[in-house]
């Protein structure tokens, strides 16, 4: 067993979940062909020892938020080289998951490689999120949205929450600064037709970080004007 391998399973299983064989390799093939591909098209700055722990493992840590559902709907906002979209997407097989970005060839990678490699539950989205939320074939159709780094919260929730239907929630990976840039969003948050936002810390297995989880349930329909083009 190798140690990625090795720090793979421990760091899952710290989140409260277990990897089959076949999770396993489909994950750490996802992983070789991000460091073989970002040789050539920066996907990615992180190094290539810690893309276990701060792209898998990081992205793992929003499983502890989502609803008990085996079916869910998931879309992943921005979603870069694939995170956190694409190992949600290995440990949630039952689930659909939307990969979302603004660059084409990110979204084609993330998409066409998790297929490759045994995660046949993604799909690939180009386009930006502003303008997906004023679309009816998105607008309100996912149980979960998700998205990690992209912007401030309060950026970030106007594109996120029209999205979601009522019922569902967001989930915003955000770093320790998270309760900085909720202060002064409450108001904003429910004229979109959320609740009020919750943080969950949770430790990044085999690492000192701790990923701040903003969950917002959508309670109400979000206005039409939003999200404000711009």
């Amino acid at each position: 067993m190798t140690n990625e391998e090795k720090q793979l399973l421990t760091g899952v299983r710290e989140l409260g979940y277990e990897l089959s064989p076949t999770q396993v390799a489909s994950l750490l093939s996802y992983l070789e062909h991000l460091d073989i591909t970002n040789r050539s098209f920066n996907l990615t700055r992180i190094p290539r020892e810690d893309y276990v722990s701060l792209h898998v493992l990081d992205s793992l840590t929003a499983l502890t938020c989502l609803p008990d559902s085996d079916h869910l709907s998931l879309l992943d906002i921005g979603t870069g080289a694939g995170f956190p979209g694409v190992p949600l997407a290995a440990l949630l097989p039952s689930a659909k998951i939307t990969l979302l970005d603004s660059t084409a060839k990110k979204v084609r990678f993330a998409a066409d490689t998790a297929n490759s490699c045994g995660i046949t539950n993604c799909v690939g989205l180009h386009a930006r999120a502003e303008a997906l939320g004023h679309d009816p074939k998105h607008r309100e159709r996912y149980d979960v949205v998700t998205s990690r780094a992209v912007a401030a919260f309060s950026t970030l929730i106007e594109l996120m929450l029209p999205l979601v239907r009522v019922g569902g929630r967001v989930i915003a990976l955000k770093g320790a600064r998270a309760d900085e840039e909720l202060s002064g969003t409450e108001s904003l948050v429910s004229e979109l037709g959320g609740g009020p936002a919750e943080t969950r810390i949770v430790a990044i297995p085999g690492t000192d970080i701790h990923r701040q989880l903003v969950v917002v349930e959508k309670l109400r329909k979000t206005p039409g004007k939003y999200p404000r083009r711009k």
